[in-house]
């Protein structure tokens, strides 16, 4: 019974007319038409199994040729001798088409294809010197399928694909398997990160760059030691990581970890690469998109216009047909901006260095002293452009982390001289390794090399500017390491007549006027820091972070911000408590909703009270006992309310008592009462009593701006400084946009430059752009507005004259003394004239 009930088994015998014969489509079934077996296959499965294995054994013993190695004896002249079988180009083409059968087949017979992903990484890890271009090809494809079929997973097709990058010659190869590295690790992390995923192929990376700096040590003096026959795993490591970065993909300490280990790496390739990804200098060749540019700019030639759609659609006839062009064109046009954006972003972030991962080094002073290790060690082995990038890289740690490498300033006074190569980028790295926390006795002999070798009458103007702005950049973040002789010698040269060096030389006066104007000569202090120095303003000491903020700056133009609104009768963010009641009767800390019942008793760990904090009461109106006060069970937005009533009302009872205080005193000095105490009693109601929101810090910089651009319109000092903090206010927020910190640019170190003298090519140059549209010789003047070239005459030229030229001439005189019979005769010689002329 159960044989009976079994469903029939699948077969292509066709029953027609009582007659029992084979269907017309397995005319189709023969090896030189797969294809079309191929899609037999796929539509019926279990009725031609048969046909499926017949196929799995043929490429199963074309897959043994290249996988067994076992050769054939072949009889000679001589002793018999082992040659290795080889497949013939029509075998080989056969073996390339049942490789794509198989494994478009593989999700219909799963069984029998199982062992297929093995064969496939055996082929390409194991016999991948054996095989030719065209397999290797075909082999890499049926694997991808297999992936994007879900067949295998990510693990297995990544650590298949990761040794071919070192492994294969073929530069489309290897292209094509970065790409698809790329592809499948961002289409893991699409939806959500994988960190299984992420951390697994992480190692591999880590495995990969470690290889290689066990293989050849941790450091290498000798260049030809580490130069390899190829490119090396690691290298590929990190090309991996950092692509992976740039996308945005991976964006966490171990990626950066990883890259900071390879910035040490023996292999001059590898450091080359992870130190230009620190700087953020990646080029093209290192982009598993950098043939995309092209392809970018046709796709953006091939977009609709958007509006003219749009218009369409008003004036013209509605359809479907349209309805879907306009829709695929604003889909084409919002990921057209969305590439823009990010293009300009990653432009920026060229331009300011890699500063994100900067910041995510685990232990920036380690990292620090390996490179300088490096950097040191190697110092016959690298070439000079890879030294100033490991310094620009070693100085951007330095500077960001505020670390102390005591030997990188004695390292780098070998190079601080005019005629040395790269030497604006070595004085940019020199400023910016410097923070507050610098050594002054390191930096002192840096500035006074400077200062020799920079800053004197036997280089040019450029070179004398040069020195000195890196002199102020250098002191602006270490002002102690300045000696007063020398600071007075580089002050005399604002009167310089070159522009650069003069504005060199007026902002490091303008500098020391600030922070220590002590060591400025009297004549040099200025009417700001006389004024300073006057009031016993010290400057700061060695070791005090300059940067350290004590409250919240500009909080008073919040506070009268919301004043000014609450005036205005706009709602204040204290009434967003309305509405929002607890429940009085639970006796559970927190109810359905999620919010947290606060409460005033005396707990062990809970001590606040908004009815009689610190803030709100004087030393004598204090309670002796928390406890003995009554527990307040209304809601939070009432009892806050009536503790701000409270406070106003004794900020009011206190000016009242001062009032009255000074109308009984004499001295006209202590009558007003001050304001200051009032202002700061403002600023800590509003710190103490709202929460700033980012929407409320972004308009507190808001008005920092505007209070800033209003005071920069002044004159004088207070202008000065005014516009001093308005570009540090701005460059500041460019920072906080990139994402960057205070970097310092090459044109902070040249400063402002004037027009170079052209040279005898510019000068001929522009004399010949000066000659195109015109004759060789002569002038143009009577060539214009004309059917024939020709000259003016006297009388023509006379017209044009001033009357104050032509006033004393005899044609004048002559006109002016005439009689008048000679006028009238004149005048009637002067209408026959025209009669004959116009007849």
């Amino acid at each position: 019974m159960a044989k009976a009930s079994a469903a029939p088994r699948p077969t292509a015998m066709v029953r027609e007319n009582g007659l029992m014969h084979r269907s017309k489509a397995r005319g189709l079934l023969n090896t030189s038409n797969l294809p079309a077996l191929q899609n037999l296959l796929k539509r019926e499965p279990e009725a031609y199994a048969e046909e499926f294995l017949a196929q799995w054994n043929h490429y199963e013993s074309l897959r043994r040729i290249y996988a067994s190695g076992i050769g054939q004896q072949v009889e000679g002249a001589g002793d018999a001798h082992t040659n290795a079988v080889r497949l013939t180009k029509d075998q080989q083409e056969q073996f390339q088409q049942l490789l794509t059968f198989v494994t478009q087949l593989a999700p219909s017979y799963p069984q029998v294809t199982k062992p297929l992903p093995d064969h496939l990484a055996e082929l390409l890890l194991v016999h991948h010197a054996q095989l030719s271009p065209e397999v290797r090809h075909a082999c890499f494809r049926a694997l991808s399928m297999l992936r994007n079929r879900n067949m295998i997973t990510s693990e297995t097709l990544l650590r298949t694909l990761f040794p071919l990058l070192s492994t294969t010659t073929s530069s489309e190869l290897r292209k094509a398997i970065l790409h698809t590295i790329v592809q499948d690790i961002k289409q893991a992390n699409r939806t959500s990160t994988n960190m299984r995923l992420n951390r697994m192929v992480q190692g591999l990376l880590f495995g990969m760059v470690e290889r290689g700096m066990q293989e050849n040590g941790p450091v290498v003096l000798r260049r030809a030691d580490t130069e390899l026959a190829g490119r090396t795993e690691a290298l590929w490591a990190v090309r991996v990581a950092a692509e992976m970065w740039r996308r945005r993909i991976w964006t966490d300490t171990r990626t950066v970890a990883l890259l900071a280990r390879a910035c040490v790496h023996p292999h001059p390739k590898v450091q080359a690469s992870a130190v230009r990804f620190f700087l953020g200098d990646l080029h093209a060749a290192e982009s598993a998109t950098g043939d995309s540019d092209d392809e970018g700019s046709e796709q953006e030639a091939a977009i609709p216009n958007v509006g003219r759609l749009q218009h369409q659609r008003k004036v013209g006839r509605k359809s479907k047909a349209g309805e879907r062009r306009l829709k695929l064109a604003q889909a084409q046009a919002r990921r057209r901006r969305k590439e823009q954006s990010e293009k300009e972003l990653e432009k920026e972030e060229k331009e300011t260095s890699n500063m994100a991962a900067i910041h995510l080094l685990h232990d920036p002073q380690a990292f620090a002293d390996a490179l300088f290790e490096n950097l040191s060690r190697g110092d016959k082995r690298h070439n000079l452009e890879m030294k100033v990038r490991i310094i620009q890289l070693l100085s951007r740690v330095i500077g960001t982390h505020r670390l102390v490498v005591l030997p990188f300033y004695s390292y780098l006074g070998k190079y601080l001289m005019p005629h040395q190569l790269h030497i604006t980028l070595i004085l940019v790295s020199l400023a910016q390794s410097v923070h507050d926390q610098s050594p002054t006795d390191m930096l002192t002999p840096a500035i006074r090399k400077i200062a020799y070798g920079f800053v004197h009458p036997g280089v040019s103007a450029e070179v004398v500017a040069a020195g000195i702005n890196t002199i102020r950049e250098v002191c602006r973040r270490q002002p102690w390491c300045m000696e007063e002789d020398l600071l007075h010698d580089l002050v005399d040269y604002r009167k310089s007549k070159d522009k650069g060096v003069s504005a060199a030389s007026r902002g490091l006066m303008q500098l020391y006027r600030e922070v220590n104007p002590a060591m400025l000569r009297r004549v040099d202090r200025g009417k700001a820091g006389a004024m300073a120095l006057a009031g016993g303003k010290a400057p700061p000491r060695f070791g005090v972070d300059r940067n350290e903020v004590h409250g919240i700056q500009g909080l008073e133009l919040l506070a009268e911000h919301l004043e000014h609104k609450k005036e205005a009768g706009e709602e204040d963010d204290n009434d967003e408590w309305e509405g929002w009641e607890l429940e009085e009767a639970s006796d559970s800390d927190s109810d359905s909703s999620g919010w947290i019942k606060v409460s005033s008793d005396d707990d062990a760990d809970s001590h606040f009270s908004l009815d009689h904090s610190d803030l709100d009461l004087s030393d004598n109106e204090k309670p002796a006992d928390d406890a003995a006060q009554p527990k307040d069970t209304r809601p939070v937005h009432e009892r806050v309310r009536e503790a701000r009533r409270r406070r106003r009302a004794e900020q009011q009872a206190k000016a009242q008592r001062a009032e009255a205080s000074s109308d009984e005193e004499e001295a006209p000095a202590e009558a007003p009462p001050q304001d200051a105490p009032q202002d700061d009693e403002k600023l800590l109601e509003l710190a103490t009593t709202k929460i700033l929101t980012p929407a409320d810090f972004a308009k507190l910089n808001e008005l920092r701006l505007q209070q800033a651009e209003e005071a920069a319109k002044q004159s004088g000092a207070a202008g000065a400084a005014a516009r001093r903090e308005l570009a540090a206010l701005q460059s500041k927020k460019r920072a906080t946009a990139v994402g960057t910190s205070d970097v310092v640019d090459e044109s902070d170190i040249l400063g402002p430059r004037k027009k170079a003298k052209a040279d005898y090519e510019e000068r001929m140059k522009s004399i010949q752009s000066g000659r195109e549209g015109r004759g060789k010789f002569g002038s143009s003047k009577g060539k214009k507005n004309k059917e024939q070239y020709s000259s003016t005459t006297n009388r023509q030229k006379a017209r044009g004259k001033n009357f104050q030229m032509v006033a004393k001439s005899w044609g004048v005189r002559s006109k002016k003394n005439a009689s008048l019979r000679e006028k009238s005769k004149r005048l009637r010689k002067h209408i026959t004239t025209s009669k004959k002329r116009y007849k």
